[in-house]
């Protein structure tokens, strides 16, 4: 198993993807779906003869079903913020925000290297309002990371719309961040903030 940096560990847990067994009406399915496709990450990182790019593209293939992008986008603007952008720039947002949150979860993958394993431990999960949080503690050495996935059902499945690491919520994070900037600036000065390095070549 790939050595586990501390804070490429937080996003590799975060990279999981939802399957057809999601749309059980039990919701301990959330935290089983989340402890079976840890291990389909895993893998592809194991992969040696695998590029960056293949390895970004097949761990894309599996996360990207369960992690809802466009709402978290959209939450992490905030209501006082989101209305205000015209459908345009609401696209724009989002496929940015997804870009920068995808970029920043594959480069913290990459820092892995060879020969140290991680445990991890599952929670007892706890509903609230019909959504799943799902506890995971994960440690690698004296190292300890305390995290929360937030799953709600939509359709027949389970899927992510925020996550706390150590008690601090990444949609909140971002929502800050984003409500600083726009203190000081305007819609357009954020989205071009957020641009990606190949959009702006």
């Amino acid at each position: 198993m790939k050595k586990l940096l501390c804070t490429g560990l937080i996003v590799l847990v975060s990279w999981v993807a939802a399957g057809p067994a999601a749309a059980a009406d039990n919701p301990e399915a959330a935290r089983d779906l989340l402890k079976s496709k840890i291990d389909s990450v895993l893998q592809v990182l194991e992969q040696k003869e695998l590029s960056d790019a293949e390895k970004r593209e097949k761990v894309e293939s599996i996360v990207d079903p369960v992690f809802h992008y466009d709402l978290m986008a959209k939450l992490s603007l905030g209501p006082g913020h989101w209305p205000k952008l015209s459908a345009d720039q609401q696209e724009t947002f989002s496929r940015r925000f997804i870009q920068r949150v995808k970029a920043s979860y594959f480069d913290k993958i990459s820092m892995y290297s060879a020969n140290t394993d991680a445990e991890f431990t599952y929670d007892p999960i706890r509903t609230r309002n019909g959504k799943v949080h799902v506890p995971l503690q994960v440690r690698t050495g004296s190292n300890k990371i305390e995290m929360v996935y937030k799953f709600y059902r939509t359709g027949d499945s389970w899927r992510i719309y925020d996550a706390e690491v150590n008690g601090v919520s990444i949609v909140q994070s971002y929502r800050s961040q984003f409500n600083q900037m726009l203190k000081e600036a305007t819609v357009e000065e954020l989205l071009r903030d957020l641009k990606s390095d190949e959009e702006m070549q």
